[in-house]
């Protein structure tokens, strides 16, 4: 009908009953149709343990969907990022799973109200590095930061990749900035 709907799943967990549909018939649309036709898709969810959460409220999911053809999957790590990529979540003819780490929700950040997109599926360098590169995203990317002092003092230069987008994955990125520290660190949920 031209529209572009917005699901939400407050827990990650209770998406695992979609797995038919979300793996089965919306991620694979687009190729059922042989291209012919698209599914503008939507759906946020939450991910992460924290607010007394129980062990079935607390799981991330995220790389479960990253590895299903068809789908796009979203991440950010900040407000900024988490505004941009969404309107670029709503504007992608493909299904998009934007997941949303708990934690983040309580962090602030400057936010452009300007109308800005983010790309999906490009990474971003949060600070330059030419002894190791450390990968990470979402809440997991919080903790790499407060681990920037420590370091520092130790003398390690670290390159840190925000990669904002699971599927597609900034290759590039990575392999570019891997390829001139010879070392890798990935930091996840």
């Amino acid at each position: 009908a031209g529209l572009r709907p917005i699901l939400i799943h407050h827990r990650v967990d209770f998406m695992a009953y979609t797995f038919d549909q979300l793996i089965n018939w919306i991620s694979l649309w687009s190729f059922k149709s042989a291209g012919k036709s698209s599914m503008p898709l939507v759906i946020r969810s939450i991910i992460g343990k924290g607010w007394g959460q129980g062990p079935q409220h607390s799981q991330s999911l995220e790389s479960i969907f990253a590895h299903i053809p068809g789908l796009k999957v979203v991440a950010p790590s900040s407000a900024k990022d988490a505004k941009g990529l969404l309107i670029s979540s709503v504007k992608d003819d493909m299904p998009v799973i934007f997941f949303e780490h708990r934690w983040l929700h309580n962090i602030n950040g400057n936010v452009p109200k300007k109308l800005y997109s983010i790309p999906i599926g490009k990474a971003k360098i949060i600070q330059k590095g030419k002894d190791l590169t450390i990968v990470s995203f979402s809440e997991a990317l919080i903790q790499v930061l407060r681990l920037k002092k420590i370091l520092k003092k130790t003398g390690i230069s670290a390159e840190i990749i925000d990669l904002r987008s699971l599927r597609p994955i900034d290759k590039k990125c990575i392999l570019k900035s891997v390829k001139k520290n010879k070392k890798v660190v990935g930091g996840g949920q």
